[in-house]
C-alpha cells in the first residue's frame, strides 16, 4: 500500500514518493514493446538507412522518414479526408467562427486539453520523465482551480512547463520503430505505432469515462470529436491555403509528420554553440505579416488566361482611399498565399498602397492555369506569361475599382526580381505593348539564372563536406532543428543555433522541393517522356524516389532545353542560357530612372562579378546591404521602411 501524507506534507516529499510509485511502470512497458513487436503489431525500430535508396559515390544521400506500403489504401484515405475538410468543415468553419467568439473557442480548446491530462501523466511517468510528470501535474492543478476547470491557462502566465506525451512517443521511447505510414479517416496522418498508441490513449481521457457515466447519452460521445472540430475550425484557412499551394499535399504531409514525430521521441533539442555562423539567408523565415490575420483581408478574383482556357488566381488588397498600385512577384516557386507574400503584401498595404499578387511561374497555380510551355525554366518564355498575367489582373482590377488606382508599380523579389528587370527593359526597348508601370523595384535578383541554379545545387549538396558516415545522422539533426524552432519559436536576438553547413543545407532542402513539386505536376500534365517511371500514376513512392535525384542543372539540360529546342525556341544549349542572363539587357537597365534594385553584397546566388555589374548599371539607383544574405534582412523594421521608400517617388537618393 502506497501511503499519501497528510496535507502539510512537504512538496518535495510527495514528489518524491509520486516517482517512486510510478517508476514501477517502466518494466512494464518494456514487456509491452517487446510483446507488440513479437505479435507484429509493431515493426522493431525501422531507421532512414533500411528504407533509403543506393547512393553512388559522391552522391547526395537522401531518407525516408518512414515506409508506406499501403500508399494506394493511405492516398484513397487522404483523399476522403481532404473531401470532408474542404466540402464540410472548411464551409461550416466560418459559420461557426462568426458564431463562436475567438476567446470561447480557445477556452473550449484549453478545456479539451486539460481533460486530457491523465494521458500525459501516465505517458511521462512511463518514460520516466518525473520532471514533466509533475509540471502537467502542476498545469492541472492551476488551469482545472484558477483557469475554471480548464477554460483558461493561468498555467503558462505562472511559467509551468509543458511535456506533452502520448503513448505513441512511449512505445517509441522504448524502441520501437514506426512500423509504416498510415492515414486515418477522420483522424488523419499516424503510423503502426501511433495507432496502436491512439487505441491505448482512449481510455485515459476523462472524456472517455464521462461517456460511460451517461450510457443511454450520445452527447458525451460527441465531445471530443466536437472539441477536434473547434481546434481546427480556428486555422481552417490556413489548413486551406497549405493545401492549395502544394502539388502533392499527401507527400508533404507524410514526410513532415514522420519528421516530426521523431523529433518528438527523441525529445530532440539542439545545442548551441556561440561559434555558430549560419547563412544569414535563413533568417528569411522570420519576415512575416506584422497585421494578424492579414491573409484573410485579401480578395481573391480569377482572370481567364486566353492561351491556356484556364483561370488565373490572383490576391488583392485594395486601400479604402485611392493609392498607388502595387504588382508583385514573388521568389521561385512561392505561392501568392505563401507567408512571404503575405509579408511583402503586408509591408506594403501598411504604408498606404493597395497590392495585387499572384503565384510564380515555378509554382502549381501559374503552371496550371498561365504557363504556355510544358515546363518553366527559360527566361524569356517564362517572362511573356508573366507579362501576358500582369495585363489581364491589370485589367480586371482597373474594371472593378479604376477609381481607386493613382498610379501602378511592379516589384519582386528573388525569381519575382529578375522578372521585374527583364519586363523594365522591355518597356525601356519599346516592348510592353502599351503596358506600362511608374516604378520598378528589384529585391536580391540573380541576374544569371544558369549561375543560381548551380548555387542551388551547391546548397543542397553541402553535407557532402561532412564524413560519409556520419551524414545521413547530421542531415537528420539539421531538419529536426528546423522542426525544432517552427514549433517553439526562435530567439532572434542572439546567434541562430545553425552551423553554415547546416544552414545550406535547409535552405538547398527547400528549393530542392520546389524543383521536385515543379518536375511532378509538369510531368502529370504534359509528360515529356524523361523519366522512367510514369508520374500519374496513383502510387507515386518509385516516382518520387527517381524525382527528388533530379538537381536543377539535370533538370535544365533533360527537361528544358531539349523542349526549346524541340519547339524551336532556340538552337542550342548556349542559346538558353545567353538569353537568360539579364547582363544581356545592360543597356536597357543602365541609369534607367524607374528602375530601383535593392541587393546583398553576401547574397549567395551572385556571383563575383554581378556586384560590379550591379554598381555600374544602376548607380544611385542601386540599394547595397554589406551582409543579409539572399533575403535574409527583409525581416527587419529599417529595410522595410528603406524597402517602401523604394515604391515612392521620394526612393531616389
Amino acid at each position: 500500500m502506497i501511503k499519501i501524507g497528510p496535507a502539510n506534507t512537504p512538496v518535495c516529499s510527495i514528489k518524491s514518493r509520486f516517482k517512486y510509485f510510478l517508476a514501477s511502470f517502466e518494466t512494464l512497458m518494456l514487456a509491452v514493446v517487446v510483446t507488440l513487436q513479437s505479435t507484429g503489431l509493431l515493426a522493431e525500430g525501422t531507421t532512414p538507412d533500411s528504407q533509403a535508396e543506393k547512393v553512388l559515390p559522391g552522391q547526395m544521400p537522401y531518407f525516408d522518414a518512414v515506409p508506406d506500403p499501403l500508399e494506394g489504401f493511405n492516398r484513397s484515405s487522404w483523399a476522403v479526408n481532404v473531401f470532408l475538410f474542404r466540402d464540410v468543415l472548411y464551409p461550416f468553419s466560418f459559420a461557426y467562427n462568426f458564431a463562436v467568439p475567438k476567446p470561447l473557442r480557445s477556452g473550449i480548446g484549453n478545456a479539451g486539453h486539460n481533460l486530457t491530462y491523465p494521458v500525459r501523466l501516465v505517458n511521462n511517468c512511463l518514460q520516466g520523465k518525473w520532471h514533466g510528470a509533475w509540471e502537467e501535474t502542476e498545469r492541472f492543478g492551476a488551469n482545472s482551480t484558477i483557469g475554471l476547470g480548464g477554460l483558461f491557462d493561468p498555467a503558462t502566465k505562472l511559467k509551468i512547463g509543458r511535456s506533452d506525451k502520448d503513448f505513441g512517443e512511449t512505445l517509441g521511447h522504448w524502441g520501437s520503430g514506426p512500423g509504416f505510414y498510415l492515414v486515418i479517416p477522420l483522424l488523419g496522418p499516424s503510423n503502426g505505432r501511433d495507432a496502436v498508441g491512439k487505441i491505448v490513449d482512449m481510455p485515459l481521457d476523462i472524456l472517455f469515462w464521462i461517456g460511460y457515466a451517461y450510457p443511454d447519452g450520445f452527447w458525451p460521445y460527441a465531445i471530443r470529436p466536437g472539441i477536434a472540430v473547434n481546434d481546427l475550425s480556428g486555422n481552417a484557412r490556413d489548413y486551406k491555403r497549405t493545401l492549395d499551394s502544394l502539388v502533392d499535399p499527401y507527400e508533404a504531409f507524410r514526410t513532415l509528420y514522420s519528421l516530426n514525430r521523431q523529433r518528438l521521441i527523441l525529445d530532440y533539442i539542439p545545442s548551441c554553440d556561440t561559434n555558430d555562423n549560419p547563412n544569414p539567408t535563413i533568417r528569411a523565415v522570420l519576415f512575416k505579416p506584422a497585421i494578424t490575420n492579414f491573409a484573410d483581408l485579401a480578395v481573391t478574383h480569377k482572370v481567364l488566361v486566353p492561351t491556356t482556357g484556364k483561370k488565373l488566381p490572383y490576391s488583392c488588397w485594395m486601400q479604402k482611399k485611392p493609392a498607388p498600385l502595387v504588382c508583385y512577384i514573388p521568389g521561385l516557386g512561392a505561392c501568392r498565399t505563401d507567408r512571404s507574400t503575405l509579408a511583402y503584401a503586408d509591408m506594403l498595404y501598411r504604408h498606404g498602397y493597395s497590392v495585387v499578387a499572384f503565384s510564380n511561374p515555378f509554382q502549381k497555380e501559374f503552371m496550371e492555369s498561365a504557363l504556355t510551355m510544358a515546363v518553366p525554366g527559360y527566361g524569356p518564355a517564362d517572362c511573356d506569361d508573366v507579362l501576358n498575367a500582369l495585363k489581364l489582373i491589370l485589367g480586371d482590377v482597373r474594371k472593378r475599382q479604376e477609381n481607386k488606382i493613382t498610379g501602378t508599380s511592379l516589384t519582386g523579389v528573388s525569381h519575382g526580381a529578375y522578372f521585374t528587370l527583364m519586363i523594365a527593359a522591355r518597356e525601356a526597348a519599346g516592348q510592353l505593348g502599351g503596358l506600362s508601370f511608374d516604378r520598378y523595384v528589384a529585391v536580391n535578383p540573380p541576374p544569371n539564372l544558369a549561375h543560381a541554379a548551380l548555387l542551388l545545387d551547391q546548397m543542397f549538396n553541402a553535407p557532402l563536406a561532412w564524413p560519409a558516415d556520419e551524414r545521413r545522422k547530421r542531415m537528420e539533426d539539421a531538419v529536426y532543428k528546423a522542426l525544432y524552432f517552427a514549433d517553439s519559436g526562435l530567439d532572434v536576438s542572439g546567434n541562430i543555433p545553425l552551423t553554415r553547413t547546416e544552414s545550406d543545407f535547409l535552405i538547398g532542402l527547400a528549393f530542392r522541393y520546389t524543383l521536385m513539386n515543379v518536375i511532378m505536376d509538369s510531368q502529370r500534365r504534359h509528360n515529356l517522356g524523361v523519366l522512367t517511371v510514369n508520374p500519374d500514376k496513383f502510387v507515386r513512392q518509385d516516382s518520387i524516389r527517381e524525382i527528388r535525384q533530379i538537381d536543377y542543372a539535370e533538370y535544365t539540360d533533360r527537361f528544358v532545353i531539349p523542349h526549346l529546342i524541340k519547339t524551336g525556341r532556340v538552337r542550342n544549349r548556349e542559346e538558353v542560357f545567353e538569353n537568360t542572363d539579364l547582363t544581356q539587357m545592360t543597356k536597357w537597365l543602365r541609369n534607367n530612372p524607374k528602375v530601383r534594385v535593392q541587393i546583398c553584397d553576401d547574397d549567395f546566388l551572385l556571383s563575383p562579378s554581378d556586384l560590379p555589374w550591379f554598381r555600374s548599371t544602376f548607380g544611385r539607383n542601386l540599394t547595397e546591404y554589406r551582409v543579409g544574405g539572399h533575403l535574409g534582412n527583409l525581416y527587419l523594421p529599417a529595410v522595410q521602411d528603406a524597402l517602401v521608400k523604394l515604391s515612392s517617388d521620394k526612393g531616389t537618393k
